[in-house]
């Protein structure tokens, strides 16, 4: 079984996974840990964008709406999450990324042999990383031994860039002390490699979506040209330079700002981009200057 609100993302992971959609219990938030099934291993993370540098790094604060107190879920007992540690009330404003506090209610009610959590680097850094001691605390509270690193998927043959926190978690009971994660792979594969070269016409983007994506963006125009510095990197496409990255939203016409990181496409961007926020590359065309 597996948990997914998104009706998108549900489809995408059953076509992947072979899973039929009857085993979604839906939205976490609402799921009855008590009325689930049991089961040994437990996968999954919580929501990364309130961690993420990409993000708007909200960690897990809630917010009281009674009286707007603001506080870190996992600092109160599991049992008084739900009420405001300020006034009581159970009216509460919580980020995406808190429901780890979720994971957490399955994981204490279920006690699976094993889990695994994922989530982005960001979490054990500076800012959240009180809220990831926090996080491993209370599972060693529950009775768990927990492993922890920061890996990198192009250490494990997959072609990219891609640094996230795994843990391994394993009841003690069970635990033998051995676990140690792997060592890093040599690469062997790129891009081209994983692509495939025969694809059914029906994955590709309409010619007016096409249209869309390499329009220039609105707020191109008033965007100041920029000599090439001497670190620019060169594109597949002469005389162009990847110049830096960019957010954008409303359907990549607005520009939010400058961004160092990549987010990856959503289950439903097969529609095309919608309104959501996403990352690009300004490049520099010598052409045009």
């Amino acid at each position: 079984m597996f948990c997914e609100f998104d009706k998108y993302a549900a489809e995408s992971y059953c076509a992947v996974h072979g899973v039929n959609p009857s085993l979604n219990i839906g939205d976490i938030t609402k799921a009855d840990e008590k009325k689930v099934p049991d089961f040994n291993v437990m996968f999954g993370g919580s929501p990364c964008q309130d961690f993420s540098i990409a993000g708007k790094q909200g960690g897990v604060a809630w917010t009281c709406r009674t009286c707007g107190h603001t506080y870190n879920p996992l600092e109160a007992h599991y049992a008084e999450r739900d009420k405001c540690p300020q006034c009581g009330s159970t009216e509460i404003d919580k980020t995406r990324s808190s429901l780890l506090a979720e994971w957490l209610r399955f994981l204490r009610e279920k006690k699976p042999r094993f889990a695994i959590y994922e989530n982005v680097k960001n979490i054990v850094g500076a800012r959240f990383r009180q809220t990831f001691d926090l996080f491993v605390k209370e599972l060693e509270d529950y009775g768990y031994n927990v492993y922890w690193q920061v890996l990198n998927a192009k250490h494990y043959g997959i072609p990219q860039n891609r640094e996230r926190v795994y843990c391994v978690i394993i009841r003690k009971d069970l635990d033998n002390g051995q676990f140690k994660f792997p060592e890093p792979l040599p690469l062997k594969k790129s891009l081209p490699d994983m692509l495939e070269t025969n694809v059914d016409e029906r994955y590709y983007l309409s010619d007016d979506k096409v249209a869309q994506l390499i329009a220039p963006p609105r707020f191109a125009q008033s965007l100041t040209q920029l000599e090439a510095a001497d670190g620019d990197q060169q594109t597949d496409t002469p005389g162009t330079w990847l110049q830096s990255g960019v957010k954008l939203s409303k359907k990549g016409s607005q520009f939010d700002g400058l961004s160092d990181t990549a987010l990856t496409l959503l289950a439903r961007d097969y529609k095309g981009f919608g309104n959501q926020q996403m990352t690009g590359v300004i490049e520099r065309d010598e052409n045009c200057m």
